[in-house]
């Protein structure tokens, strides 16, 4: 009977009740959990966040019974063995201003930025397909925005959930190309207009979707919070769902925003799944190839800069002594501009094997199409084999098998003299004579 209980239970799912105080200061939480695969009932927040859960207590007939702290974690064996509902407290504006993480708890102006795991206490050893129900209330002038997908959560992403937040904050639905981005402006004062931003931002949003055959995320969540000056940069965060994190200077113009490279490359990582922190290099590497690319497509960057900005950055990518290869290697050059790499030689050699029918986006295309974006953890090898088998090629996997633990030198003014681009002085020439012209001009332009 037990047995069967704890399985009805586990069906039933984790549910969380949230409601925040005035300003955000406090979370009142109430966690329905079910039974769990662990004697001790070892409950916890994300790390660093401890400190800041209060009066943790199992709700019973005769009111709130306290809950064990040993250490980091909470102990409830009674709910391990039946489930249970928990009370507890969050200082959530305590933890923003004592932590400054943005992947823990942080302020920006009045705008207090928390993933929900933070705050989530849960049990360390979820059920196996175990799922999960958020609810948060706010009062009246305060918005709270997550990227979180439509329905129930997976349990067991708890600890790896998206940027949210909860503030004054304008919150738009942006309706794209096989999916939306849902917009939220922390308001406030800044150069530009709010309409002029969301102008910019879908603009950013629109082309990025052909490239990917469709908009990467249906429901990803951009948070655009204030920066002083002209700062503009951000971080992209997935898992149990896709949230961008963007900090832009309340001094940019709208003409800086446009000539900016920031959004659109944190945009291209919503196409690609969360990997393992060794192959971080694919990740930003993908973005920074694809980002100028993306943009030279739309007509928002000409095929001149987006040849000479690889030119000269590549190099910076190439190994240096006592390189081990991309996954060991974590520099700043090897991640983003040795992952570039790769991917352009990736780019070319699937153009070269098919006759340039298919090149790199027709790989990535088939990944989103079956779910791989950033709001999904998969191997690295996963994500390699799905493309090859778009392009009918093993090109992505031989291609890690010699990149992947070992230094590969790259000749890389061999490559651009075949490919037709060659760097005079400052500008860039292009030879259509040149044996991969054909190539290069398809990576431009799409055709």
């Amino acid at each position: 009977m037990i047995g069967l209980i704890a399985a009805l239970l586990a069906a039933a799912g984790l549910r969380y009740e949230v409601a925040a105080s005035e300003g955000a200061r406090e979370l009142a939480i109430e966690a329905r959990i079910p039974a769990f695969p662990d004697r001790d009932g070892e409950l916890s927040v994300d790390d660093g966040a401890e400190s800041f859960v209060r009066d943790v207590g199992i709700v019973s007939a005769n009111g709130a019974v306290p809950i064990e702290r040993r250490g980091d974690s909470w102990f409830a064996p009674e709910c391990a063995l039946r489930g249970c509902r928990i009370r507890y407290r969050f200082g959530l504006r305590e933890a923003a201003a004592a932590r400054e993480d943005d992947d823990l708890a942080a302020l920006h102006g009045e705008v207090v930025e928390s993933p929900p795991g933070a705050w989530l206490l849960r049990p360390l050893r979820a059920p196996t397909g175990a799922t999960t129900e958020l609810n948060v209330s706010t009062p009246e002038g305060t918005r709270f925005v997550a990227g979180l997908p439509r329905g129930p959560l997976k349990a067991s992403a708890l600890g790896g959930l998206p940027y949210a937040a909860f503030g004054d904050l304008r919150v738009e639905q942006l309706q794209l190309e096989g999916g939306s981005l849902t917009v939220a402006l922390a308001r406030g004062a800044r150069r530009q207009s709010e309409e002029e931003l969301l102008g910019w931002i879908r603009s950013c949003a629109v082309l990025v979707a052909p490239y990917f055959g469709r908009f990467p995320v249906d429901g990803a969540l951009l948070l655009v919070l204030p920066a002083s000056g002209h700062q503009i940069h951000g971080r992209t965060r997935g898992i149990g769902g896709a949230s961008i994190l963007f900090l832009l200077g309340t001094e940019i113009d709208l003409a800086e925003a446009h000539a900016s490279w920031e959004l659109v490359h944190e945009l291209i990582h919503l196409g690609f799944p969360s990997l393992g922190r060794r192959h971080l290099w694919a990740e930003e590497g993908l973005a920074t190839y694809v980002e100028p690319i993306a943009r030279a497509r739309a007509g928002e960057l000409s095929p001149e800069k987006m040849w000479r900005d690889l030119v000269r950055g590549l190099p910076q990518g190439l190994p240096q002594r006592g390189d081990e290869g991309l996954d060991q290697t974590h520099t700043w050059g090897r991640t983003y501009w040795g992952g570039a790499l790769f991917w352009l030689l990736a780019d070319v050699e699937i153009r070269e094997r098919t006759g340039n029918r298919f090149g790199l986006e027709h790989a990535l295309r088939a990944l989103v199409a079956r779910g791989g974006s950033i709001a999904d953890r998969w191997p690295l090898q996963s994500a390699l084999d799905v493309g090859d088998r778009a392009v009918g090629a093993k090109v992505l996997e031989e291609l890690y098998a010699k990149m992947g633990s070992r230094p590969v030198e790259v000749d890389l003014d061999a490559l651009f003299l075949r490919l037709g681009v060659a760097l005079r002085g400052t500008a860039v020439e292009f030879d259509d004579r040149a044996p991969l012209a054909p190539i290069r001009r398809a990576i431009t332009s799409g055709r």
